[in-house]
């Protein structure tokens, strides 16, 4: 099936994905992937042939498997390549909200994080979505005085549903002998409760291989078990990688989601 979204109205234009109405049905709409790549809040932006399309595959596998899972999401379908139909937002939250099991990133730079150390339970923070900013970091304090005192159910919801999508996906990724290390998730409001939104593709998580058969992925640091070097996330393009390995790198995330559709639940 083909969508001719020139007769469409768009909706918004973001750095990698545009959302039309759907004429057919005013509470969902339209979501194009492009194949556009981006980093560094925007200032780095590269154009990758086949990247929309890898990435939708891995969209669409993931949502398709959360929901299998009973977690709420915006996703409906898939229509068309390179296509998805979800449901349309009342209001989106402008929060980042990341979840971590193993230290790694600009953790280790602002949180006097070890890389490698890993957290038993895994932590959630919010951060603010503003590039000039650079997404700071909100304080996890006043986040827990939200939650307590001004009736931020919100955010109690967010991180509720952040970890267990994480410990889903966790759990998908290790039948194929990968550790999810980071996650990255956006929300918004639906019928007046909080869904899980945007997409989830090879830009949205670090990914990690298992650097031997039987891993020990209980100890406190695990940068031993696992291997950063074989990376199949976004950092490839971070760390200056040519687009032909960082394209490479995507479509293997698009290989082993495509088999979430027979895992149990």
């Amino acid at each position: 099936m083909t969508l001719d979204f020139s007769k469409f109205k768009k909706i918004n234009e973001g750095k990698t994905k545009i959302i039309y109405e759907n004429p057919a049905d005013p509470k969902s709409v339209f979501m194009q992937f492009k194949d556009d790549i981006t980093a560094g809040d925007g200032v780095k932006h590269d154009i990758i042939q086949g990247k929309a399309l890898v990435d939708w595959q891995t969209n669409k596998d993931i949502f398709e498997y959360l929901n299998r899972c009973g977690l709420q999401t915006h996703y409906i379908s898939s229509p068309a390549e390179k296509v998805s139909l979800v449901k349309k937002l009342d209001q989106k939250i402008n929060l980042e909200v990341v979840s971590r099991r193993v230290a790694t990133g600009s953790i280790l730079h602002w949180g006097n994080a070890v890389e490698g150390t890993r957290y038993e339970t895994p932590i959630t923070q919010f951060h603010y979505k503003d590039d000039p900013l650079h997404d700071p970091l909100l304080d996890q304090k006043y986040i827990e005085f939200i939650i307590a005192k001004k009736n931020g159910w919100q955010y109690k919801k967010m991180v509720d549903l952040n970890v267990q999508v994480f410990l889903h996906l966790e759990r998908a990724f290790a039948q194929f002998k990968v550790q999810l290390v980071d996650m990255k998730l956006e929300y918004g409001i639906i019928d007046g409760d909080v869904y899980l939104i945007d997409e989830i593709s090879g830009g949205s998580f670090r990914l990690w291989p298992y650097a031997k058969d039987n891993p020990n992925l209980q100890q406190a640091n695990v940068l031993t078990e696992l291997d950063p070097q074989g990376r199949l996330d976004k950092d490839t393009y971070r760390m200056g990688e040519g687009l032909d390995k960082v394209i490479s790198k995507f479509a293997i995330i698009a290989n082993i989601t495509k088999n979430f559709k027979d895992l149990k639940i």
